[in-house]
């Protein structure tokens, strides 16, 4: 990734087709290219070689993949398909979130032995919220539209002697992107941002980006920070403890008490890509990749 003399934003892969070297192990950027550190040959956004210092000629085949990147709210978003195709629909809005409006900034960057759909699970998974962490069973509302999976999350946790309330609003855009809205916190409102990329077949990373509300009152913004982002990695570490000593399981056994999750898994299965030559069919909930169980074999 690196960013041109205009300011754009570019992201291509990271291997020189002329003799292999690593544009990011000791490249750099000149002009709105980046430049190669073994020859100097420079590739800009669109991935086309665009000089060779020592040549009069680029060769055809002078080019590396290049992706859609698109850069909001203080993000920058790529696309990648395993097709190598466009994006089927823009970037969705991200709703309540004006970046002035909001203070600074604060993230957390995991790399977890977790497969990335058990991440987004975890967050419908209602029982694991009594059973792990100790709250309330949370209530969950499901909702899809065009833009994507919104679930709202109800729930009730003791802290200081005294019941607390909150509500969650889930915004599950695609597998690798979500963001959580909390449109009740005392005198504030909060946004939380989700990226989850993985590493290789064990491992993912993952990035939470939060952002509070400012307030008129002085400081107060920050005392509902350090709250939130206590009560959130508190919980966060007890998943991380399980999430690494744990399996995917692609047809787990599951009971009536799961039907989050399935709804989950359905929505998720529409992002894989179609296997070449399979005819589509519309499928049951209790059929869709990765939500069967035994008392559903295929």
């Amino acid at each position: 990734m690196f960013r041109g003399d205009d300011g754009q934003v570019g992201v291509i892969d990271d291997i020189c087709p002329h003799l292999g070297a690593h544009f990011s192990e000791g490249g750099c950027v000149r002009g709105n290219a980046v430049r190669c550190p073994y020859h100097n040959w420079s590739f800009d956004r669109d991935g086309q070689c665009v000089d060779i210092p020592y040549s009069t000629k680029i060769p055809i085949k002078a080019k590396v993949n290049s992706y859609r990147v698109e850069e909001r709210y203080g993000m920058i978003f790529m696309y990648r398909s395993p097709s190598g195709g466009p994006p089927k629909r823009p970037l969705p809005e991200i709703d309540h979130f004006d970046p002035d409006e909001y203070c600074e900034p604060e993230r957390f960057e995991f790399a977890i032995r977790i497969h990335g759909q058990d991440i987004m699970e975890n967050s419908v998974d209602g029982p694991h919220f009594w059973a792990v962490h100790r709250h309330s069973m949370p209530e969950f509302e499901f909702r899809e539209d065009a833009v994507g999976l919104h679930v709202n999350q109800q729930m009730s946790v003791e802290r200081f002697g005294t019941k607390m309330d909150f509500r969650l609003e889930f915004h599950l855009l695609e597998p690798g992107f979500h963001y959580v809205h909390f449109p009740k916190l005392p005198g504030t409102t909060a946004m939380v941002f989700s990226s989850i990329v993985p590493i290789d077949e064990e491992y993912t990373n993952h990035r939470m980006t939060f952002c509070i509300k400012k307030t008129r009152v002085p400081g107060w913004s920050q005392v509902v920070r350090r709250f939130l982002i206590w009560q959130m990695m508190k919980t966060y570490y007890e998943d991380m403890q399980i999430w690494e000593n744990k399996e995917y399981h692609a047809h787990p056994v599951l009971c009536d008490g799961d039907g989050s999750i399935m709804k989950l898994r359905r929505w998720f299965s529409g992002f894989l890509d179609p296997v070449e030559g399979a005819k589509p069919v519309r499928l049951p909930i209790s059929s869709v990749p990765g939500t069967g169980d035994a008392r559903h074999p295929r």
